[in-house]
């Protein structure tokens, strides 16, 4: 199984909410994430078979990098640079860890 890709772009008014996210190729994934955050407050997710989300959101130049942890009521995530985002992805393991990412610090909620 692979994972499921949710996302908003506003400037194409493409959106996929995570509860109707869609299975998606990570290669694919990594290809399109550049075409739907095209501005402030686009978003991209994956979630892999653990129901772990890994999610993107554009702010200016950077991308935000987080990956969501409801039970502690927070995120753990760093900022990116965008050129680095569509390699990232495609670069992922089959699942999300986030010991694959331990530059990230947590923010509350």
């Amino acid at each position: 199984m692979g994972y499921q890709a949710f996302y908003c772009c506003y400037n194409t008014n493409e959106v996929v909410s995570p509860e109707e996210a869609c299975e998606m190729d990570l290669d694919i994934a990594g290809d399109r994430i550049l075409e739907l955050l095209q501005g402030d407050d686009d978003f991209f997710g994956l979630i892999d078979e653990n129901d772990t989300t890994l999610q993107f959101l554009r702010n200016g130049d950077l991308i935000w990098m987080e990956i969501p942890i409801p039970d502690q009521k927070g995120s753990f995530g760093k900022h990116i640079p965008i050129d680095e985002v569509g390699s990232l992805i495609a670069g992922l393991p089959a699942r999300i860890d986030l010991n694959d990412f331990p530059e990230m610090e947590f923010q509350p909620w």
